[in-house]
């Protein structure tokens, strides 16, 4: 095998590592069923419907190992807190606290827009006040999750003894 030849296949093998090991840090930005309810639910201001979609993320739909729906993304890059910050809604930007995530993170979407700037750039949107807000609630949001998962869990538990009383 020549130099070149030799070389030619370091290169592949080293580009093909680095593509495999960035790939376990990039994230996969996909259209999901989940991901569109949630749009509609922060869209339309049902507050309801998005305790449902980031409780059911939390209890069964992992997006991806010890991530939840709050952090998904769809195909262009976007998620919860573009939709949040989009729609002006203090809720959904208080779930996001209340979940761990980060309303100045500087991830972008395809566009090159991080998820605060779809207000900056629109003169009637006041981030400040709004991500202030929105953090004022993350309390009461998280507290919220809280019971409502104590009561899931109860809810299985009492489940698990209705089985054992069954006869077969």
């Amino acid at each position: 095998m020549t130099r070149h030849a030799q070389l030619s296949l370091l290169a592949l093998a080293f580009a093909a590592g680095c593509s495999f090991a960035a790939g376990d840090d990039e994230e996969e930005f996909q259209d999901t069923p989940l991901l569109t309810a949630m749009w509609q639910a922060t869209s339309s201001g049902d507050n309801d419907a998005l305790d449902r979609l980031l409780d059911s993320s939390e209890s069964a739909v992992k997006v991806r190992p010890s991530e939840s729906l709050a952090k998904a993304r769809a195909s262009d890059g976007r998620g919860l807190a573009w939709w949040a910050f989009e729609f002006q809604n203090v809720y959904a930007l208080g779930a996001i606290v209340a979940y761990d995530g980060d309303l100045e993170s500087q991830s972008k979407d395809l566009s090159g827009q991080s998820a605060m700037q779809m207000c900056v750039t629109n003169p009637e949107c006041k981030v400040d006040k709004l991500i202030a807000e929105a953090k004022s609630l993350a309390a009461d949001i998280r507290k919220r999750k809280e019971e409502r998962a104590k009561e899931r869990d109860q809810e299985f538990e009492d489940d698990e003894e209705d089985i054992g009383d069954d006869e077969f």
